[in-house]
């Protein structure tokens, strides 16, 4: 993804290896539901970052590690996130920033695979993609921007079942506070064809994440990420330069 000719089927296949999927587990062991996130390498760590509005601040959660024949789904648990408030000083009212992370160990390989569904057998997989996280890079109109993620979740028995959906084509058009909007080359499809993609990273054509997938507008044809740029002194603080100022 270094150079900037690649076709579409290589560009859709590096989105879709980038986006890491994860999972609440309930007390049961069992996946309750489902969410996006993407993996970078930060000052010797590798961070795991996602969307508050999907995590909490409590929920367990764990990363899709592979499925294993005759066993089922790997779920690696994660420790519990990191996230972030604001506060408005002379109200002292705080509200929750759409924007949660954490560190993961270093030996986490999630794959990519495709299962028969009929034998359960595994017909390919691939490993999935660390991202390119380059705070300095931010959206722009000329460029043209993708996500991908597992959508629509259904229960068979024990068994979550998930569709894959790779989007891509998408225009940057402006910010809104913490948000980076683009717009849709398609009609919005409805909510419903959205839930699991959240905490999904917006990757432009050179494999550069510029946002994480937080919400869509279905009357405006509009996408929102949160815009990682505005939260890099978050990770600085927890992982980087600053966490190790006394």
């Amino acid at each position: 993804m270094e150079c900037e000719e690649v076709n579409q089927a290589q560009l859709e296949e590096y989105i879709t290896l980038s986006s890491i999927p994860i999972r609440s587990i309930g007390n049961d062991g069992m996946p309750t539901g489902i969410a996006s996130a993407c993996i970078f390498n930060y000052e010797g760590k590798r961070v795991l970052l996602t969307v508050h509005h999907a995590t909490g601040n409590m929920a367990n959660w764990g990363i899709q590690v592979k499925y294993v024949p005759n066993k089922g789904t790997v779920i690696q648990s994660l420790e519990p996130m990191n996230f972030l408030k604001s506060f408005n000083i002379s109200t002292n009212i705080g509200k929750d920033i759409d924007f949660s992370y954490v560190e993961i160990p270093a030996d986490i390989e999630p794959l990519s695979q495709h299962i028969c569904p009929k034998t359960g057998t595994i017909i390919s997989e691939k490993k999935r993609l660390d991202s390119k996280v380059d705070f300095d890079i931010t959206p722009n109109t000329a460029e043209s921007y993708g996500f991908s993620g597992q959508v629509m979740p259904a229960f068979s028995g024990q068994a979550l079942i998930t569709e894959l959906r790779t989007y891509t084509g998408l225009k940057y058009v402006g910010n809104e506070e913490d948000y980076y909007i683009f717009e849709l080359p398609f009609q919005h499809p409805g909510h419903e064809h959205f839930q699991g993609c959240s905490g999904a990273p917006i990757i432009d054509t050179k494999g550069n994440v510029v946002a994480l997938v937080c919400k869509g507008n279905i009357p405006s044809n509009r996408v929102y990420g949160i815009s990682l740029k505005r939260y890099q002194i978050a990770i600085d603080a927890t992982y980087g330069p600053l966490s190790r100022i006394t």
